[in-house]
């Protein structure tokens, strides 16, 4: 199903969060109305993108010291949990690709046209395709082990970007490509904030909605262009500037949003209400997961790739222990063959599927003891969100057992940069931990846990809410899945991590 672009009839916007709004911190609201507030995000990451791209093209190719691989696989991936956990979706809201979006309108204006994308793909499930493609790209041609792969992937993100949105309408590549940008989407479904309106009868009785469709303002109305809405500077609430203030990208209206799907944070929303109407609140970490937002936009679609995430987590620890090899071993004799990309795909394949249907029996069986009958498309829509909820705890717990293992790496590394091309600099490569080595697996496993707290939680919610009297029933099927699913991922978290080469290990 693909999304659902509707405005509402005045008053009938969906209930938000009224949470703490963190635009009255001092400061942020009026930094982040700023014009240019993204490009001071943008800046830093893009001069992070290019040491990445220069090392990993032309540095010394050894993953532990090259900033490529380094910076990359260990840092940014950390990183990236830790924000959607704490903020939201913060690195989309810094995303340096979309410095590519003037050369692109260049190239469209060239080209005098634009296309429209395709409707077979206006959904996730392309996306969910590529997603799955890097992951299994990450294994099968060892990632973390070459810079000069890893810069070559950051090269095709940007040429990706730019190709995108030179021959489509902005915000196709954010919402139906990029694979990085909707991992942040789906698990920003955990994250302590959401964009909302802060008095939705304001958003009543605009007619406009610039928050949408974007604006311009000017002083004098006579340097208006008529690409967008015109908004006169004296009827802006605190002013913040002239000139055109693009609306979202995504084609979310702020009033409407029930989630963070497809918020890439870049907050044009902040910037464009001309009331100063917009907020950034505060709400708990569950709320989107129970107010079934993900039925409303894209649907099962979107589910489908939210529950293989779960799997494509678990499998991408399980690739670094011993079993994995045991399984890849047993699996070659099996099929007579060492081609490792043949196994890797029908590992992948295996474990997906596998996943897919122990997720959907467990949420058909709390349906169906709950009294709801069996309903396939119905159960993994209700119970789906549960699979959120466990999928970001081990990714999240994954992430960060290996960022706390090396954070501090980042320094050495930054030195050699400079070292590798003439620079009088004397790495301390002795710096590396950010964290005791006895704390690594209690901090991850209690990340694990902490999220299989919050899975339990909704599951509880959600029987409470959908099963009345039969709500003690409907929930046991799936409490014991999240157990099953936690005290796996415990274990995995728990074995020892292996060199990594090939998948069947040393040869004798």
């Amino acid at each position: 199903m693909a999304e659902r672009i509707t405005l509402p009839t005045h008053g009938s916007y969906p209930p938000q969060p009224r949470g703490f709004d963190l635009l009255r911190l001092p400061g942020l609201r009026h930094f982040l109305r700023w014009k240019h507030a993204r490009l001071v995000f943008q800046l830093p990451l893009l001069l992070l993108a290019l040491f990445v791209i220069v090392d990993g093209l032309t540095g010394r190719q050894l993953a532990p010291r090259n900033f490529a691989t380094t910076a990359t696989w260990l840092h940014y991936r950390g990183l990236v949990v830790v924000a959607l956990a704490v903020a939201g979706n913060a690195f989309c809201a810094g995303c340096p690709l979309m410095l590519t979006r003037r050369p692109a309108n260049f190239l469209k204006r060239m080209l005098g046209r634009e296309f429209r994308w395709p409707k077979a793909l206006k959904s996730k499930w392309l996306v969910g395709f590529l997603l799955l493609a890097v992951f299994f790209s990450y294994e099968a041609f060892n990632l973390w082990a070459s810079p000069w792969l890893t810069a070559w992937l950051a090269i095709a993100y940007f040429a990706g970007a730019l190709a995108i949105d030179a021959f489509f309408p902005k915000g196709t590549f954010c919402k139906y490509v990029c694979p990085l940008g909707n991992f942040n989407f789906m698990f920003a479904s955990i994250s302590p904030t959401q964009v909302t309106a802060t008095d939705t009868s304001i958003c009543d009785s605009c007619s406009e909605k610039p928050c949408l469709h974007g604006r311009e303002s000017y002083a004098d109305p006579t340097r208006a262009s008529g690409d967008l809405a015109f908004i006169p500077l004296s009827s802006v609430t605190h002013a913040n500037g002239e000139g055109q203030f693009p609306g979202c990208e995504t084609n979310l209206m702020v009033p409407t949003m029930t989630g963070n799907m497809d918020c890439t944070s870049c907050m044009n929303c902040v910037r464009a209400c001309p009331y100063d109407n917009v907020s950034i609140t505060v709400r708990s970490p569950a709320r989107e997961l129970l107010a079934r937002a993900w039925d409303r936009r894209w649907g099962l679609p979107l589910m489908t790739v939210a529950t293989a995430m779960l799997y494509w987590g678990l499998l991408n620890a399980m690739a670094m222990v011993p079993p994995f090899y045991d399984v890849a071993e047993w699996l070659s004799r099996t099929l007579t063959t060492r081609n490792e990309t043949l196994l890797l795909g029908v590992i992948f394949a295996g474990i997906t599927v596998l996943g897919l249907v122990v997720s959907l029996a467990a949420a058909v069986a709390s349906d169906a003891v709950g009294g709801k009958g069996v309903h396939p498309r119905a159960a993994i829509m209700r119970w789906g969100y549960v699979f959120v909820a466990l999928g970001f705890g081990f990714w999240a717990a994954h992430y960060l057992f290996h960022f706390l293992t090396g954070a501090a790496s980042i320094w050495p590394v930054t030195q050699h940069f400079f070292e590798w091309r003439g620079f009088d600099v004397d790495p301390n490569w002795r710096i590396a931990r950010f964290i005791p080595s006895s704390w690594l697996f209690p901090t991850a496993a209690a990340v694990s846990g902490a999220y299989a707290l919050l899975a339990s939680y909704v599951t509880i919610r959600i029987a409470l809410r959908d099963f009345g009297r039969k709500a003690a029933l409907a929930m046991w099927p799936m409490l014991l899945f999240v157990l099953a699913i936690t005290a796996f991922q415990v274990v995995v978290l728990a074995l020892p991590m292996e060199m990594r080469g090939t998948i069947l290990g040393p040869t004798l």
